[in-house]
């Protein structure tokens, strides 16, 4: 016999076959066949909405007129919405401006004076700090997600790209050990440099670049199940089929920290394999491999930063609200979700009974996430008629995060600052870092030792327009983790006068990272002009994340799994409301921007995707002639 036949005539493995064919007969007709649109509803990529490029607009008080605009009763109320968005991250932008183009009148509703979600800025003494936007991949061509993104800002935001060893990792930083590596932009480029460095480990370093090569090439496969039927999506995991149809499942049910040991014994290859698993949070022994090999091929071809700064995307994305007839207004606290018999109706704006608003509009958009989309804005009986209700207590938040932000006198190449990242670690153990940190010991043996493990990047460096903007300043920012238990008790006291213990105490841990900092560039020590340190309630104050948490729910190990998978999806199961955001897929500025597609299209009852698919093989057709034509 050539093969055996034992498996078929098994009646589980039979039935399996079966759903497989039917699986693949639904998703064809599901997500590749074109439906019509009903009434005034109109195909947002029907066709290329770029417009020729404008110039900067730096303009504090035009800006303003776009990213502050204050919420009023009468700009709330002056006409019927066709939906409502709460909070305007890169999710709830995305999809009010999906929305708007397919012929919508949206309303974007966000608690925080200014637009942007984690998109925004802040300045203070003379100086600009983006608080959410340090490097994106995938930009440095005209690839789906710029396109996508183009789309709904009409081709506005223009990206820098970065150095080509865009991120650059420290080994024992602060000791006579202390080592640095390169991660170099180009396909196949590192693992080449790797192979180089480490010959010994040939074998670990491409079966791993070739087990993240599988999964990215999988990736349709998480966002099916997020739009398949959830009873389908039970059926077919009964089965193990996903598993056997994916490489994206298969290698996403082990663990990064049970990949990477099984690779190679060398601590430092492990790290290098691993050492970006502060981008979403957790740590390699609870994270799903899947989502580290995502991310080292959003980076392989390099990284780029917005021109003008994070706040130039929603700048450039609002407008195209506003011109089909929507709004974006801040100052605007949503305080409840409105319901009726099950279905939602609208929002509530404040909290007073004596002044709140209600808005009311057959769609709800919450862009707010999972645990205050549930657990605050809906009425319990309501929340608990969603599928998605039990993820709300088998779900926790992610970890607390942890900025500093450092003003310097001098432009970056007086202070020799590049358009770079760096990743900073104590040790070459993968996870170490972060046990000191969590494993519950005292504020003293963190505030007085080298803080672990951090990220270090450079927006002034990273932006051409920047010394046009702020002649003869410089700017860092450092990213870490803290827990929340280290600040709740001061989590209700009025933001900027939380005492003077509070203050102490993120300014001694500001001050370490900052010694740290200057270990690294001695030259920064006299050029410190102004700092300020940002923790876990600074953002659940700014960015309405929960516990700190600014990656929003825990990115664990069973996030990837196809049964949670599945639950993450803009469908809520209450009539009427719809997710978006970073917890419907997972963290970072692409993720959340292609949930808001994948909201849209739910809104829509159509296939975004699809259509979005056939604009981009356009617009890459006509680039690709654009430039034949030029070197003719």
């Amino acid at each position: 016999m050539l093969f055996n036949v034992a498996p078929l005539l098994d009646g589980r493995n039979q039935a399996g076959i079966i759903l497989a064919v039917f699986l693949g007969y639904y998703i064809k007709r599901r997500f590749f066949t074109s439906k019509k649109r009903s009434g005034k509803l109109k195909n947002p990529f029907a066709q290329d909405s770029r417009s020729p490029l404008t110039p900067l607009v730096i303009e504090q008080e035009i800006r303003n007129e776009i990213l502050k605009k204050a919420f009023t009763k009468q700009l709330a109320t002056e006409q019927k919405w066709d939906a409502i968005v709460i909070g305007s991250g890169m999710g709830g932008l995305s999809s009010a401006a999906l929305l708007s183009k397919a012929g919508l009148k949206v309303l974007v509703l966000e608690k925080h004076g200014k637009c942007g979600g984690a998109c925004h800025i802040f300045k203070e003494e003379g100086y600009e700090f983006d608080v959410g936007i340090h490097y994106i991949g995938g930009f440095t061509r005209q690839t789906l997600d710029r396109t996508l993104l183009d789309q709904i800002s009409d081709g506005q935001i223009q990206w820098a790209q970065l150095e080509n060893n865009f991120d650059r990792v420290i080994v024992d930083v602060m000791s006579p050990t202390q080592r640095e590596y390169s991660i170099p932009s180009g396909r196949g480029v590192w693992k080449n440099q790797l192979i180089e460095r480490f010959p010994e480990e040939r074998k670990a370093i491409e079966t791993f670049f070739s087990m993240v090569n599988k999964v990215s090439r999988q990736t349709k496969g998480w966002i099916m199940v997020k739009v398949l039927p959830i009873w389908l999506v039970n059926l077919i995991s009964l089965f193990g089929l996903p598993r056997f149809l994916s490489d994206f499942y298969s290698l996403g049910s082990r663990t990064l920290n049970d990949v990477i040991q099984s690779l190679t014994k060398n601590k430092d290859l492990q790290l290098l394999f691993a050492y970006s698993w502060g981008t979403y949070a957790e740590p390699p022994n609870r994270s799903s491999f899947a989502l580290q090999a995502l991310l080292h091929s959003h980076y392989e071809e390099g990284a780029s930063y917005p021109i003008g700064g994070a706040s130039e995307i929603p700048y450039r994305i609002v407008p195209v609200i506003e011109r089909a007839g929507g709004r974006v207004l801040m100052k605007a606290p949503v305080s409840q979700i409105l319901t009726e018999n099950g279905r939602v109706t609208g929002v509530r704006v404040g909290n007073k009974e004596s002044s709140a608003v209600d808005i009311f509009a057959p769609i709800v958009i919450s862009d707010a996430g999972i645990h205050n989309t549930f657990m605050d804005l809906l009425p319990e009986n309501v929340a608990k008629m969603s599928p998605t209700w039990p993820l709300t207590n088998s779900m926790k938040p992610g970890i607390g995060c942890l900025s500093v932000f450092i003003g310097l006198r001098g432009t970056a190449e007086e202070l020799g600052l590049k358009a770079e990242n760096l990743w900073v670690f104590t040790d070459s153990s993968v996870e170490e870092g972060f046990n000191k940190i969590f494993d519950g010991r005292t504020l003293d043996d963190v505030l007085y030792k080298p803080y672990p493990a951090f990220f270090i990047g450079f927006p002034s460096a990273k932006d051409p327009s920047w010394e046009s903007r702020y002649p003869g300043r410089s700017t860092i920012t450092v990213v870490s983790f803290a827990p929340y238990s280290w600040v709740a008790q001061w989590k209700d006291l009025t933001v900027k006068k939380r005492g003077d213990e509070y203050n102490s105490l993120k300014n001694a841990i500001g001050q370490q990272i900052i010694d740290q900092v200057t270990h690294l560039y001695p030259d920064l020590k006299n050029a410190i002009d102004y700092f300020s340190v940002g923790t876990p309630i600074t953002n659940e104050h700014y960015l309405n994340a929960k516990e700190g948490a600014i990656y929003g729910l825990e990115h664990g190990i069973e996030r990837f799994s196809p049964k949670q998978a599945s639950l993450l999806r803009p469908e809520t199961g209450v009539e009427g409301l719809f997710l978006c955001g970073q917890d419907v897929m997972c963290c970072g500025f692409v993720s959340a921007m292609l949930s808001g597609l994948l909201c849209a299209s739910a809104v829509l009852k159509t296939n975004l995707f699809n259509d979005l698919i056939l604009l981009h093989k356009k617009v890459k057709a006509a680039s690709a002639q654009s430039q034949r034509n030029k070197r003719d």
